[in-house]
């Protein structure tokens, strides 16, 4: 079966958990903090905090940034649930901006519209959708004019880089856009850490306020301490959670982290076998990538096409899993009861999820396993 994605973990991989379950330490440890910087300057970032998967990473970046009950975010009704999910667990309202079409990623002309509404907002949470990174320089320019946050959601990005316009090439998660990026290491994402996520920023009192909500909103730090009962006393100065990564999955993601360079180069190879070989494929649209000079980082190859439904089975009968990134979020029941959101609310993102499919796309896919996709996708529109 060739799955639509999956982790690729090797003997220095294995070595280094064997290592860490040979060690004193199993829980949070040396091993996170050494994550963390690596991930850190593999990013650009001045601080990255890492955490237990990427739905904590974003629930931890609401809250340090200080969403509440009186907090309106906009977003983009195609992306995973955890995106909107984590501002309502802050207290937050998620409200949806059109996505764009072709590159499906926010529109930003839906964004600066919805800030000329009646709606007061105070953030914008972009989704860098199947790595794509968004129009961040635009949607920065939003928020700058209207005194808004920004957290990028890059889950599908690790290892992207993109060209803003004066010709200076950022690497996804240096949060040069934004004030925080949020990152999953789930095993069909760029790296993996079994399940894990990390946020990565330049502010130091977002940075410190991360710290301290991802463990119980607990400190032993004597300088912010309001008393001193000797070594073993402690302080909760907010209400924090146990959002903590473990040692072994922080030796998993060092070693991982590694290798994610030439994966994204092989990542981008397949998206252009892809991209090169159904350009006679008249059924099918492929996600556009919109700026050629930017390396993206693939997580997903998503196409748009006819007869999705029946394409899906039968792919899946000749051993090839597929999946649809994303249901719209606004359609799904809970949304729509809690909200008042239906069909019709936004044209482009419903459009696109009518036609969605995304195929096979990781480090380890074989020339000969992509040449079986390809080759299945042409059959059956030959036939249909």
């Amino acid at each position: 079966m060739i799955n639509y994605g999956k982790q690729s973990i090797d003997k220095k991989d294995i070595k280094a958990v064997m290592d860490v379950l040979s060690s004193d330490w199993l829980t949070q440890g040396p091993k996170v903090e050494e994550f963390e910087q690596a991930f850190a300057n593999y990013c650009g970032s001045k601080y990255a905090v890492a955490v237990c998967n990427g739905t904590a990473a974003l629930h931890l970046a609401n809250l340090a940034i200080g969403t509440d009950i009186t907090t309106n975010v906009i977003t983009t009704p195609i992306t995973f649930l955890a995106t909107t999910n984590s501002v309502i667990y802050a207290g937050g309202h998620p409200v949806f901006g059109d996505i764009s079409d072709g590159s499906f990623t926010l529109n930003p002309e839906k964004v600066k519209e919805l800030a000329e509404g009646a709606i007061g907002f105070k953030g914008i949470i972009p989704v860098h959708l199947g790595g794509v990174v968004c129009d961040m320089e635009s949607l920065k320019q939003i928020a700058d004019e209207n005194n808004y946050w920004v957290i990028e959601d890059a889950c599908h990005a690790l290892g992207g880089k993109w060209l803003d316009k004066t010709g200076k090439m950022h690497t996804v998660g240096d949060c040069s856009y934004s004030d925080m990026t949020i990152f999953s290491f789930h095993p069909v994402k760029q790296i993996t850490t079994g399940e894990g996520g990390a946020i990565t920023t330049n502010d130091k009192s977002i940075y410190e306020k991360l710290l301290l909500l991802r463990s119980h909103g607990m400190t032993k730090d004597e300088n912010l301490l309001k008393e001193n009962h000797g070594g073993w006393y402690y302080e909760m100065h907010e209400l924090g959670f146990n959002y903590r990564m473990t040692d072994i999955q922080a030796a998993l993601g060092i070693e991982q982290l590694k290798k994610n360079d030439e994966w994204v180069k092989k990542r981008r190879k397949i998206v252009s076998n892809y991209d090169e070989a159904f350009k006679i494929v008249e059924q099918l649209t492929p996600q556009q990538h919109p700026d050629e000079n930017s390396k993206y980082s693939y997580h997903l190859y998503i196409i748009q096409c006819e007869m999705r439904a029946e394409l899906f089975r039968y792919l899946k009968e000749n051993d090839v899993n597929t999946q649809v990134h994303y249901i719209p979020i606004h359609l799904q029941p809970y949304y729509k009861e809690k909200y008042g959101y239906g069909r019709g609310d936004y044209p482009v993102a419903e459009k696109y999820y009518d036609h969605v499919l995304s195929l096979p796309l990781y480090p380890t896919l074989t020339d000969t396993d992509q040449d079986k996709v390809i080759s299945l996708i042409k059959q059956f529109y030959a036939k249909n």
